[in-house]
């Protein structure tokens, strides 16, 4: 019986030995799992900038007093007084027809209105002599209508004749073509003793006292923007890329093209470099708009790196949330960008918020994170 007892003693403490180890194993290995392990970010506070976007758009110079000439009556050219160039006061004789058909003209008229004239003494006096026959009796009343009716007809004639005569005097003055206003030649299409229509321009004046401005085609996106009386700088890459303050004097209300508006801007200053037909560019400053119309000046500076596209054209940030040590996946409004950042409209994203910047594109939305001690600059 002794020894029986002390043999099942045996064999418990032989299954024990065996199980210590198994469990302690077990054991162990609960106390040896690595801890979770959270990604340290970097980051950026979020700033406030102006919401001030500029676009240069291209244009060409020119006179703001421009035009082509041309005669009022057709001829043949007999002197051409300018050369292409020449500096011209208003009044300044140009060019001239050769005025002998029209002072035959005017002398035809005069001819006619003289003839009329006398026609018109004969029929009032015929006029008169009936009237008084006819307040004595001695004529009908269908005789002093009739002869009432043949002055009237002398009258027209006359005052027809008059007209004519004044169209005549009118052309044989058109023969001379003058300068509207004081300015430079710049288009010279006319040489003596050819034939030339009415209104075929001839010469192209450009002038000198108003100014030159700017004619440029602006974006759909960019003239809902502008008005008359804006200020616009415009850049001469041809002198050095010299700025001259300009003012926006016209909008176009109507495309010429598909998208664009044809948009003047007047410069404030003539210098002597300064041609007609000059490639420039227009700095257009404007503010965004909200979708109520409503002005956007101030907005947040967002760097292109913290800056995520997602879906159907939708953009966010990853913003951290100082409470839960998470980043919470935020959908934001991009109005502009500026060299390498985005300018974001406020909205969820507000300023002085933490957003994360270099591999914001692996993390996901309430991933917790840490931030790393040294702040982007």
């Amino acid at each position: 019986m002794f020894h029986s007892i002390s043999g099942r003693s045996k064999f418990l403490a032989f299954t024990l030995c065996l199980l210590v180890p198994i469990l302690a194993a077990f054991g162990c290995g609960k106390e040896e799992q690595p801890p979770e392990v959270i990604r340290s970010i970097r980051w950026i506070k979020v700033a406030e900038t102006s919401t001030v976007q500029v676009r240069m758009i291209s244009g060409t110079t020119k006179p703001v007093d421009q035009t082509a000439l041309s005669f009022a009556v057709g001829g043949t050219v007999e002197t051409v007084l300018v050369r292409l160039g020449d500096q011209v006061k208003k009044g300044q004789v140009l060019a001239e027809l050769d005025q002998q058909p029209f002072v035959l003209g005017v002398r035809d008229a005069e001819a006619e209105l003289s003839k009329a004239q006398a026609n018109r003494v004969e029929r009032r006096a015929n006029y008169e002599r009936y009237l008084a026959l006819y307040e004595s009796n001695n004529a009908s009343k269908a005789e002093l209508d009739e002869a009432r009716a043949s002055f009237d007809s002398a009258e027209s004639q006359v005052k027809a004749a008059t007209a004519q005569l004044g169209l005549a005097r009118r052309d044989l003055r058109k023969t001379r073509l003058t300068a509207p206003f004081n300015g430079t030649i710049s288009v010279k299409e006319i040489e003596p003793f050819i034939e030339v229509p009415r209104g075929r321009a001839v010469f192209g004046l450009d002038g000198e006292e108003s100014g030159f401005e700017v004619s440029t085609e602006v974006p759909e996106a960019v003239v809902i923007n502008l008005n008359v009386g804006e200020q616009a700088d415009v850049v001469f890459p041809s002198l050095n890329n010299r700025r001259v303050p300009g003012v926006i004097t016209e909008v176009g209300a109507r495309s010429r093209e598909a998208t664009t508006f044809p948009v003047t801007v007047q410069l404030k200053e003539v210098f002597p470099a300064l041609r007609s037909g000059m490639s420039v560019e227009v700095a257009f400053e404007f503010i965004p708009q909200s979708e109520t119309g409503e002005p956007i000046e101030t907005g947040l500076l967002v760097p292109l790196e913290a800056f995520l596209v997602g879906a159907e054209k939708t953009h966010f940030v990853f913003v951290y949330d100082e409470k839960s040590s998470t980043v919470k996946k935020t959908q934001i409004k991009a109005l502009n960008l500026r060299e390498n950042d985005v300018i974001v409209e406020p909205g969820a994203l507000k300023a002085g918020d933490i957003i994360a910047t270099a591999g914001a594109a692996f993390l996901n939305d309430g991933q917790k994170v840490n931030l790393m001690e040294e702040k982007k600059k």
